[in-house]
């Protein structure tokens, strides 16, 4: 599967959002039920977090696998 520069993106795009978000509920001390399971801000920052971590390997594996040198340079 060739990994695109727009995938890591849009996932260390949605690992911001998380973070944004659950930083906020998190000050807020607010809460929401989605779908039987309680959602606070701690978890949305454990989501981001991981989103992050994704992308970053994800960046890794891109660099090492890639053909090109200059790929981060595209």
């Amino acid at each position: 599967m060739k990994i695109k520069f727009k995938h890591i993106a849009i996932t260390a795009a949605f690992g911001i959002i998380a973070n944004t978000v659950g930083a906020l509920l998190k000050i807020l001390h607010w809460e929401f039920p989605v779908l039987g399971i309680k959602i606070n801000g701690s978890t949305l920052l454990i989501l981001g977090t991981i989103l992050w971590i994704l992308a970053a390997i994800l960046l890794m594996i891109k660099a090492i696998t890639a053909k090109n040198q200059d790929v981060l340079n595209k």
